[in-house]
């Protein structure tokens, strides 16, 4: 397994998605309050604590809930790990906050992905999919039709031949395989001023939706679990005679005071991908740029997934979630050029090599030759003697000594 940028979510088959639990945590939470408060109610309010902690209990179940929704049900798989090969065009950092409300005033906030959009190769910003096509992308036979269409559709596409490019266009485009969940897609759009809707085009725009994981809301679910187990704590140590109800809201303020902070907190945990072997940072295309200055051009690799709760605005779309690796590709091009959809040739032929060497990374040989103690060598087995097979030859002995 190579460096890969660390990742905290699964994704599901479309045959076990469920979605949003709203619904299921919106009651989990009624309950707990019902069950607080009538606890609190039957014993006639001698027990003020226990009812408070075991509302407080129930709404982290609640909690629990909706984070392992999010981290394992939410993405949608579409088949595997994919590439795609493109320029960085638009960046969605995380959003750190030092403020609680702000923390919790939206849930997404806490979702510490660093997001980017990658123009896809022989793409121009401003190339748009048909009306006609998205009017009807979730039909069986769209795809094979948008192929045929293909040649009388510049400029709302490029000028070049479907084959070349309908691999990485069936990335970006809704797939059959999840077409009877009834969910929506909205694809990416562009930014201004390459969002003007041209005739005959749509909001749509080939760009690939990319984002790098951050333990955000894995490190929400890890602290409702804390907090959990807290109250349930402060619940049964309320019995204790004479200290029992002191320890009891000390352990209920303690969790409260816990969340306070960690809220904050967690939007500050961002991702960290590895600094080696991709390149540094990248320069993305942004139209407001001197049309001189460079655009990198990146090979991004990840699971290839659709995202359900990317619903408002509605920008439901397939991505690469998690990245698990991607690199800088030289030589890059300058904003003038891609503007105009003028892309570096053979990017194409690069992208197959690397694809080529990932697929021997992914392989299930690969760990187990990785493991032969002739690949594990830390000094040269002509010197340490760690041999595979038949061995090396001996070197040649030195040539005539000249003065």
């Amino acid at each position: 397994m190579p460096n890969w940028y660390p990742s905290w979510t699964q994704c599901s088959l479309p045959a076990n998605f469920r979605p949003a639990p709203y619904g299921g945590v919106a009651a989990i939470a009624i309950i707990g309050l019902v069950m607080g408060g009538g606890w609190i109610a039957l014993t006639l309010g001698a027990s003020i604590a226990p009812g408070v902690a075991l509302a407080l209990a129930v709404l982290c179940i609640a909690g629990i809930m909706f984070c392992t929704w999010w981290l394992n049900v939410r993405l949608i798989c579409l088949g595997g790990d994919r590439s795609a090969i493109g320029a960085i065009y638009h960046l969605e950092p995380p959003a750190p906050t030092d403020n609680p409300y702000t923390a919790f005033d939206n849930i997404s906030d806490l979702d510490t992905d660093y997001s980017f959009n990658l123009l896809l190769y022989q793409f121009a910003p401003k190339h748009q999919l048909p009306s006609s096509f998205v009017s009807n992308q979730w039909s069986a036979g769209a795809f094979s039709q948008l192929g045929a269409d293909w040649p009388s559709l510049p400029p709302l596409v490029p000028a070049v031949p479907f084959a070349e490019v309908s691999d990485q266009v069936n990335q970006i485009l809704p797939q059959q395989s999840m077409a009877s969940l009834g969910l929506g897609f909205g694809g990416q759009g562009a930014e201004s001023p390459d969002n003007v809707v041209l005739p005959g085009g749509s909001n749509q725009h080939f760009l690939m939706h990319c984002e790098i994981e951050g333990p955000g809301m894995h490190d929400l679910l890890v602290l409702l679990q804390v907090m959990l187990g807290v109250f349930i704590a402060a619940i049964f140590v309320w019995a204790i005679p004479v200290v029992g109800p002191i320890l009891s809201w000390i352990l209920i303020i303690l969790a409260l005071l816990a969340l306070l902070i960690g809220a904050p907190a967690i939007t500050h945990d961002g991702p960290s991908p590895p600094n080696e072997g991709f390149g540094g940072t990248f320069n993305p295309y942004d139209p407001t740029k001197n049309p001189k200055d460079p655009v990198d051009i990146a090979y991004v690799f990840g699971r290839w997934v659709y995202d359900s709760l990317h619903a408002s605005p509605p920008e439901e779309s397939n991505e690469l979630h998690p990245v698990h690796y991607m690199i800088k590709m030289c030589p890059s091009v300058t904003q003038g050029d891609l503007g105009n959809g003028i892309w570096p040739p053979g990017l194409g032929e690069v992208q197959l090599k690397y694809d080529a060497q990932f697929a021997v990374i992914n392989s299930p040989p690969t760990p187990q030759i990785q493991a032969e103690p002739q690949n594990r060598w830390t000094v040269h087995p002509l010197l340490d003697g760690c041999l595979a097979g038949g061995g090396y030859p001996e070197p040649p002995p030195p040539g005539p000594l000249i003065v």
